[in-house]
């Protein structure tokens, strides 16, 4: 029969003396994730409104670009995704 031993696990970092500091602490760092998360949504929606948008023919050629990759490994797929993109560019036509 074998035995487990149970031991106290320590944290170096220094640890709250009671529950009222750790609530707070843990209160703080959820308002500087927030804050964080806040921060970076509002940089990423900035570059995203610097970027102009792609034509319809551009997103089809960025499309064919990537089917490339495949066609020695999957050429199926890779002519699904050549077809898609000539389906995304003949509709943006009309």
């Amino acid at each position: 029969m074998t035995s487990s031993t149970l031991r106290p696990i320590t944290i170096a970092s220094a640890q709250p003396s009671n529950v009222g500091e750790a609530l707070r602490e843990l209160a703080a760092a959820g308002q500087r994730l927030v804050v964080a998360l806040w921060a970076a949504a509002g940089s990423r929606a900035s570059t995203m409104l610097q970027q102009p948008a792609l034509t319809a023919y551009e997103e089809a050629e960025q499309l064919r670009t990537f089917a490339l990759g495949y066609i020695d490994s999957d050429p199926h797929f890779a002519n699904d995704l050549f077809a898609a993109a000539d389906r995304h560019e003949i509709s943006a036509r009309r």
